[in-house]
């Protein structure tokens, strides 16, 4: 198995997939195989295949699965799409930080990426009978690629609310090609089933694994030592998580450009408050791009909140214990709309007016949530929830119900499908 320097790498993913498309127009349609079943008598092999801890949901899934007696797991190592474009240092620094990060949950059972000669190794390398794929962005045609070896399974990496179906199940050379696609709600997968492109066969309906560890109790509030000031736990607590979607051949719902200055304002002259900043990972990446703030004022940008009395920075791992000993959540993100709901805390959506609509699901969500398009806006639901006058609260329960049911546990669901339908086509 020959590894590739990281130039090439893309450059062969991308004639890959062109190729791939035009075979598949010749012949009319994707042309899948599953891989046959595991050998009898030995553990049910299952990798996670991931890049990124900001994307990873599956927590309870792995818990699951590694107290099952007849199941082997673990995670095989890539890098994400944004680490495929920084220069050589940047990536082995962010991929060697990652690795520690997915190794103190479970064996690394192999690296898809060579740090020290700075190649990608082949997907050859992967050898197990249940593949989760983490995020398509790097890998678009990894299932592919995999078809008729090992079987794959997808699990969307957020909770869908936003209108972007090609997204969620329309990419041809990824979710054709899926063996299994849990989906979080009825709703959802209607909207895939719709798309056509995920086999009928592949797709269960199971809840999203992230809303598991809201049927356990949360963290108390002077324990998550992240907050600028932990032992207070009479302080209100806002976390600020604005989304990467700034330019036009994005979703469009960042509204960095008005709502970052808006919000070190009121950081600055709200000293009682305490925040902290989530910004999604690849926001640095595309204010470069759209020219808004260059890579050094980013950086500065950042280490400002960082050295602020009352506010900090949150750049990735875990966040639900920040969600549920936090106070108000304000974003322009989208899957956090979904997620924050169930803390039952007040929720402020920053919205710009050319944005991507929510979906069906997000729309029965947004009933619940505060919406503010400017800086006025922002201020005056900011202060009417400070001052504790919470109007939405029911429409926020109610809404919370559909993201979060009481009875459903989706890593249940997954692993009893997994370990008892695993071996079927």
């Amino acid at each position: 198995m020959r590894s590739v320097p990281i130039c090439m790498f893309r450059l062969q993913a991308l004639a890959r997939r062109l190729r791939a498309r035009l075979r598949d127009r010749a012949l009319g349609a994707p042309q899948t195989s599953c891989a046959p079943p595991p050998q009898a008598g030995r553990p049910l092999r299952i990798g996670f295949i991931v890049c990124t801890s900001a994307k990873w949901g599956l927590d309870s899934v792995l818990a699951a699965l590694r107290i099952c007696p007849e199941v082997e797991c673990g995670f095989y190592m890539t890098l994400s799409d944004v680490d495929l474009r920084r220069p050589p240092a940047s990536r082995r620094a962010h991929y060697a930080r990652k690795r520690a990060y997915f190794a103190a949950r479970a064996p690394i059972l192999g690296d898809l990426y060579d740090a020290g000669r700075d190649h990608m190794r082949p997907a050859e390398a992967i050898d197990c009978d249940i593949a989760f794929i983490q995020q398509p962005w790097g890998m678009q045609d990894l299932p592919r690629r995999l078809a008729g070896r090992v079987r794959t399974a997808y699990v969307h990496y957020g909770v869908p609310v936003i209108a972007n179906d090609w997204m969620q199940s329309g990419l041809p050379d990824f979710h054709p090609f899926l063996w299994r696609y849990f989906a979080a709600n009825d709703l959802h997968a209607a909207r895939v089933r719709a798309g056509g492109m995920v086999r009928g066969s592949a797709l269960r309906v199971t809840g999203h694994p992230k809303f598991d560890i809201y049927h356990s109790p949360p963290p108390a509030r002077d324990a998550v030592a992240l907050w600028p000031r932990a032992a207070d736990t009479g302080r209100m607590r806002v976390i600020y998580a604005p989304h990467h979607g700034l330019g036009a051949n994005t979703l469009r719902l960042g509204t960095f450009a008005w709502s970052g200055p808006a919000m070190r304002d009121l950081a600055r002259r709200h000293p009682e408050v305490d925040f902290i900043l989530r910004p999604h990972p690849n926001l640095g990446l595309e204010l470069a791009r759209s020219g808004m703030m260059r890579a050094d004022q980013w950086q500065g940008w950042l280490q400002d909140w960082q050295n602020g009395p009352n506010t900090v920075l949150s750049l990735d791992g875990d966040y639900f214990d920040l969600f549920r000993t936090s106070d108000l959540m304000i974003t322009d993100s989208g899957s956090f709309l979904a997620e924050y709901l169930p803390t039952m805390k007040p929720l402020l959506r920053l919205v710009r007016d050319d944005a991507t609509p929510l979906n069906d699901f997000g729309a029965q969500l947004g009933t619940g949530f505060y919406t503010a398009r400017d800086r006025a806006q922002l201020e005056a639901h900011f202060h009417q929830i400070v001052q504790g006058h919470d109007p939405l609260a029911p429409a926020r329960a109610q809404a919370a119900q559909l993201v979060c049911p009481d009875a459903m546990r989706a890593a249940q669901a997954i692993v009893e499908d997994l370990i008892c339908a695993g071996y079927d086509r």
